[in-house]
C-alpha cells in the first residue's frame, strides 16, 4: 500500500494519513511508500508512476483528497491496472463516484461538506434564537463503494442515507 499526503505538515493530510495507519495497524497490510502531493493531481500521477515502478506488484494506493485520487487513477489507466490495483480516496466528489461505480476506484470517503455547512449555519441561527446547543455533533460520513455509488450520485451532495441533525429539530 502506498499512502498519498497533501502538503508537508498540513494537520488535514497528517490526521487522515495517520488515520489510515491507525485502522490498518494489525493486518496484513504493509505501508510501502508514503509521499505528499500537495493536493494536485498532476503531482499525484507522476508520484503514482514512480512508486509503481519501484512496488509493480503493489496492491492500493490511499490519498488524503479526491484530486490526487484522480491523478492516481490517470497512472493506473495508463499502466494498465486499472480495477487491478486498489485506489481509496477522501473526499466524496462527483468525478471520483463515477469512477468508482465503473470500476478504477476502489472506495471514498466523504464526510459532507454540504451537510456541513448547512448545520453550521443552523447552529448559528439557533445560538442567535437563544438556543442551548449541543456540545458534540457528528455529521454525516460514509464509505462509498461501487455497491452504493449510483445512491450516492444520485443524492449528491446530500447523503444518500439519513442523518442525525440536532439543529433542524432546534429550528422548529
Amino acid at each position: 500500500m502506498a499512502l498519498v499526503g497533501g502538503i508537508a505538515d498540513n494537520v488535514n493530510s497528517g490526521v487522515r494519513l495517520s488515520g489510515f495507519e491507525r485502522g490498518i495497524r494489525g493486518s496484513r497490510v504493509k505501508v510501502v511508500a508514503r509521499v505528499n502531493a500537495d493536493y494536485n493531481r498532476t503531482k499525484a500521477q507522476i508520484a503514482a508512476e514512480r512508486i509503481l515502478r519501484a512496488h509493480p506488484r503493489l496492491s492500493g494506493f490511499f490519498a488524503v483528497s479526491d484530486s490526487m485520487v484522480l491523478g492516481i487513477a490517470d497512472t493506473l489507466g495508463g499502466a494498465g491496472k486499472s480495477g487491478k490495483v486498489r485506489v481509496i480516496g477522501h473526499d466524496g466528489t462527483v468525478a471520483v463516484l463515477e469512477h468508482i461505480r465503473e470500476g478504477s476506484i476502489s472506495a471514498d470517503v466523504s464526510q459532507y461538506p454540504y451537510v456541513m455547512g448547512q448545520m453550521a449555519v443552523e447552529a448559528c441561527v439557533a445560538a442567535a434564537r437563544g438556543a442551548r446547543l449541543p456540545t458534540r455533533v457528528d455529521a454525516p460520513i460514509a464509505l462509498l463503494t461501487r455497491e452504493n455509488a449510483g445512491r450516492a450520485l444520485a443524492a449528491f451532495p446530500r447523503p444518500f442515507r439519513p442523518y442525525s441533525d440536532p439543529f433542524r429539530r432546534l429550528l422548529r
